[in-house]
């Protein structure tokens, strides 16, 4: 078991290399665009790189909305749409849309609140109840799109857009179609939130971007997208998706079945939720380890398995088998590996404009890596069904679809 363990830490030591390397290398010179079928390209901006790509060089001034699905339930959200007003509002050619459901009342007060603070800038639009079977958040986004200018950009509710970040989104259409960025979490609140955002924390960056550099991506970070609407409506809109659950997968195939090039750059934004419990962290990890085994069960690769799948499982595995070997210097050993990835990881951290840096936000991140398998076995063994806001999920061979109203 002592030599499994060490080999096994081994393992994980060169993976984690490989993975903080191709992030610094993103962080430093922005990601590789790598189009299906094509060779790979870099994802830059202005004319020669429009051109590159087959579209017109205006896309850095054309005018962006931003449709934000609204529904309440979270403290923090009024204040999330408050710093989106102020970003938006000091971006050129930008205007926010807020889609309400009608039958959530805080969800309009908060709505209201925004639109009280810029009329100009914003537009509160309320939807009706979506029908059975239907996304909520994305049959919204139906009724955004129809609002929509040249350019449209979907950002959740408990996401902030920092400032600059639209901007440099749009220069990246040049290099493609539909735009992604990366998240950030604040670390506040209960301990449940913090473990939350350790999490995505000590796994976006060494995930997102090094997959993007060795291959064209399979999905997109549906926190934050941005397109241009002509080419969305062309494939149907978000009509075309409105019966998925996994909204930002499904969207990625919608553009990557039409031979569309999906682009992840180096944006960042920052996002907070309340976690007030165990049993509502537990939740969220169960649908988005749903989710994720979604996307490996259709677009599984080579490069998946060594940059997202190994170094998820191995962490707990390597020091399992270090401690029933009862040998202290090899759980030593593990353990060393094990902390010099999330200290690698909070090194390059630093390269991010806003990314938190606390000391206990690193600890948290060391025992969501040991946490992550044992969420991935839940999410395969437990009940058919998660929960997700209001609805519910039912899963099955097929993946991943939208149930009824949750109990």
């Amino acid at each position: 078991m002592a030599e499994a363990a060490l080999v096994l830490a081994g393992v994980l030591a060169v993976l984690t290399a490989a993975r903080v390397g191709l992030a610094a290398a993103a962080l430093r010179r922005g990601p590789v665009v790598r189009r299906p079928g094509g060779a790979p390209g870099a994802a830059g901006t202005g004319r020669a790189a429009a051109a590159a790509a087959g579209q017109g060089p205006s896309d850095g001034a054309a005018p962006v909305t931003v449709l934000v699905a609204v529904r309440s339930g979270d403290p923090l959200m009024p204040a999330m749409l408050r710093e989106n007003v102020a970003s938006i509002g000091r971006t050129p050619h930008a205007r926010l849309v807020l889609l309400v459901d009608e039958d959530d009342a805080p969800g309009r007060d908060a709505a209201a609140q925004a639109l009280a603070v810029a009329p100009d800038l914003v537009t509160v639009v309320p939807c009706a109840p979506p029908e059975p079977g239907r996304n909520p958040k994305v049959v919204k986004l139906v009724v955004g799109l129809e609002r929509a200018d040249a350019l449209v950009a979907v950002l959740d509710d408990d996401t902030v857009l920092p400032d600059g970040a639209l901007g440099v989104a749009r220069d990246a259409l040049a290099a493609g179609h539909l735009v992604t960025g990366l998240p950030v979490y604040r670390e506040q609140g209960s301990l449940w939130s913090r473990l939350v955002a350790a999490f995505v924390n000590g796994s976006a960056l060494v995930t997102y971007l090094p997959l993007a550099r060795v291959a064209p991506p399979v999905t997109v970070n549906g926190m934050f997208v941005l397109t241009r609407r002509d080419v969305l409506e062309g494939l149907g809109g978000f009509a075309a998706i409105s019966g998925e659950v996994c909204d930002d997968y499904a969207l990625a195939r919608l553009y990557r079945d039409a031979g569309l090039t999906l682009v992840q750059t180096t944006v960042t934004h920052p996002l907070a939720t309340t976690v007030p419990g165990p049993r509502a962290y537990a939740r969220i990890l169960r649908r988005w380890m749903v989710f994720s085994q979604e996307v490996l069960r259709r677009d599984l690769t080579p490069a998946m398995v060594a940059l997202v799948v190994l170094p998820a499982v191995l962490p707990l595995l390597a020091l399992a088998l270090a401690v029933a070997s009862g040998r202290p210097a090899v759980v030593a050993a593990v353990v060393a590996v094990l902390v010099s990835k999330v200290l690698a990881v909070a090194a390059l951290r630093r390269r991010v404009p806003g990314a938190p840096r606390g000391a206990l936000g690193v600890v948290l991140e060391l025992v969501a890596d040991l946490l992550t398998p044992v969420h991935a076995v839940g999410a395969l063994v437990g009940p058919r069904r998660v929960a997700w806001r209001d609805r519910q999920i039912r899963t099955g061979p097929a993946g991943p679809v939208m149930a009824g109203d949750a109990p």
